[in-house]
């Protein structure tokens, strides 16, 4: 028996980061949207050993990748026997990107081994298992719009947005989540303003979600980073709004009409060859 799914990409529409915690995290403040770029996850069971193909290695050793950590939590914590599992991982979502993919895809792994190993699990179940393979995967057993709060774990449903076009770009340059934050430490005087976020996405309006989009890692990426570059490009080719998504590199820009989106998308890409065409899902 095998099980196929879709392990979707996120962007962030806000991100506050608050101070650090007691246990080394930081309290953040998300309004997350998934979209249409994914990975393809491919589980299959009784397969007498359990291994990993992935079209684009993402790690030196195959047993830290998050697919992997995903297999070992569901028979860890179900106390089931697998039999061997194979997981077939294709690659499309860029890495260090702030895009989610190796949170996505573990969390497609799990869905896929409810479905054959426990289909009876309940999401709540499913997402506590989530929880301890990452601060971004339990937003992927869910999925849509939702709003992250805690260290990024404790997800709520809003309405989904279905309204609007991104183009995400992602850059050679990469950073690294960790130095990420400590830049923003070092920055100082991180507090969350007021967001009308919410309510703009409830209302599918494109205009106000662009207005109020923000990301505090920007305060931590560079002067000299391409980013900047980047923002400038996609608003000359007539983005509503620009932002950074989540820790970096990939930069979104906000369209409301899918001609121009894609017309913007085309002559990014002579530039940066990593721009990729996606909408809300």
């Amino acid at each position: 028996m095998r099980c196929t799914e879709r392990a979707y990409a996120k962007i962030n529409l806000t991100l506050d980061v608050g101070a650090k915690r007691a246990d080394g995290y930081h309290e953040i403040t998300s309004v997350m949207q998934r979209i249409s770029l994914w990975d393809t996850v491919t589980v299959e069971r009784g397969t007498g050993r359990d291994t990993l193909r992935c079209s684009v290695p993402v790690t030196e050793d195959v047993n830290d990748n998050l697919c992997m950590k995903a297999l070992r939590v569901f028979f860890a914590e179900t106390a089931m026997e697998s039999g061997g599992v194979s997981i077939t991982l294709e690659k499309h979502i860029p890495t260090q990107a702030g895009l989610g993919g190796g949170s996505s895809d573990a969390a497609a792994v799990l869905l896929a081994l409810r479905t054959l190993y426990a289909p009876r699990m309940t999401d709540m179940r499913l997402e506590r298992l989530a929880e301890k393979l990452g601060s971004d995967v339990p937003f992927f057993i869910r999925g849509g719009t939702q709003l992250a709060i805690g260290r990024g774990e404790i997800v709520t449903p809003l309405p989904p947005l279905t309204a609007g076009w991104f183009v995400v770009v992602k850059p050679e340059e990469s950073y690294s989540t960790a130095e990420m934050y400590r830049r923003l430490d070092a920055c100082g005087g991180m507090t969350a303003e007021d967001s009308r976020m919410e309510d703009a996405v409830a209302g599918n309006n494109v205009h106000a979600i662009a207005a109020e989009l923000r990301n505090s890692f920007e305060r931590a990426v560079p002067e000299d980073s391409c980013l900047w570059d980047i923002k400038a490009a996609l608003r000359a080719q007539g983005a509503l709004g620009t932002l950074l998504s989540g820790s970096g590199s990939a930069v979104f820009g906000v369209f409301d009409d899918r001609k121009e989106a894609a017309a913007a998308a085309m002559t990014l890409r002579r530039t940066w060859p990593q721009v990729f065409l996606t909408q809300p899902v």
